[in-house]
């Protein structure tokens, strides 16, 4: 397949929002016509696949959220959100594989790590069959199709989902960290956030044996550092290192101070073995991962560095890409 991708050019960040007061009222005056898609009523409103209406629509199936209302891609009420979602349920997959709700370089890697084989068994599907496929099959079978659904039609499928549904569909699948039970069914595990705001040994030491009062803290031990100083990165990374393996928890409990992953890298340069799993915070788009200085090429050089049991924690905030001013005009919910 030539990807869309193969002709993508950079929207710049700073590019303006198109108003949908315009679009609300085509939407509000447009029925939808019997098992029409987005794309064929995208169509028949403008004459033409209109991508800013589309991620309109798209966003316009979300529950309400303040940070869609701002980007201008919020439904105007529950009339205007259902007929958002029936258009989605009716929309065939490969057509939200095939179309990017934004275009950047970061959709080539999506495409690349879609598995062929598995989204070859979904692609004539529509996406309310894959929503009643994921409420009434096993994990096995969800796990046979899992990887060839790229992450524009994960988030879709969400939108598509009462809470009650995406409880029940979320007590199916499980995704155990390899050799451990973190992440398993019937497992509850919890990090420990042991900050000082003075990066204070002591304090964050009694942080973490507080925690342990409470049973928690086998996911990690994650300290936010207040300075991020190598050298002081790297007396956090010694204090977490220390209260570890005095308890012989070294293959049980991982440990992590969150700063920027090319200062966790100059610490390990500097003082081998005194870091354990690295951190970084990632957005959903390129020019938002620039702001937060990394992009594919260097965390896919840094998770080439990582072997044993830890490797990379990763956390993303909904409205990130937003709040710096990479959102693209798309909602919240697909760049999460």
């Amino acid at each position: 397949m030539k990807s869309a991708c193969d002709n993508f050019t950079e929207t710049s960040i700073f590019a303006p929002i198109p108003s949908s007061d315009g679009w609300r009222t085509d939407i509000i005056r447009t029925d939808a016509l019997p098992d029409e898609s987005i794309f064929q009523y995208v169509k028949r409103i403008s004459g033409k696949f209109d991508p800013a209406l589309y991620r309109f629509l798209i966003g316009a199936a979300n529950p309400y959220k303040e940070g869609d209302d701002a980007l201008g891609v919020a439904a105007d009420g529950d009339t205007m959100r259902e007929k958002a979602r029936n258009l989605l349920s009716n929309t065939k997959i490969p057509e939200i594989h095939e179309h990017p709700l934004f275009e950047v370089i970061q959709q080539k890697l999506i495409w690349k790590t879609t598995d062929t084989a598995r989204y070859e068994k979904v692609k004539n599907w529509t996406m309310g069959q894959l929503k009643d496929f994921l409420l009434k099959s096993p994990e096995s079978g969800i796990k046979g199709i899992m990887w060839g659904l790229n992450s524009d039609v994960i988030a879709c499928i969400t939108k598509l989902m009462s809470n009650a549904e995406l409880a029940d569909f979320g007590k199916k699948v499980f995704n155990p960290l390899p050799g451990s039970n973190i992440g398993a069914k019937g497992y509850m595990g919890a990090r420990i956030q042991p900050n000082s705001p003075t990066d204070n040994p002591e304090d964050i030491i009694w942080q973490v044996f507080d925690g342990w009062c409470y049973a928690t803290g086998d996911i990690v031990l994650g300290t936010n550092p207040v300075s991020d100083s190598i050298e002081n990165i790297a007396a956090i990374e010694r204090v977490l290192k220390d209260v570890v393996t005095v308890f012989g928890l070294q293959d049980v409990i991982s440990r992590c101070v969150l700063a920027h992953i090319d200062k966790q890298y100059a610490v390990e340069q500097k003082f081998p073995g005194e870091t354990a799993i690295w951190f970084q915070s990632l957005a959903g788009c390129d020019d938002a991962n620039r702001t937060f200085d990394i992009s594919i090429e260097k965390m896919t050089h840094y998770a080439k560095m990582r072997t044993g049991g830890y490797a990379l924690y990763h956390e993303t905030g909904q409205g990130a890409d937003f709040t710096n001013r990479a959102g693209h005009g798309v909602d919240m919910v697909v760049h999460e």
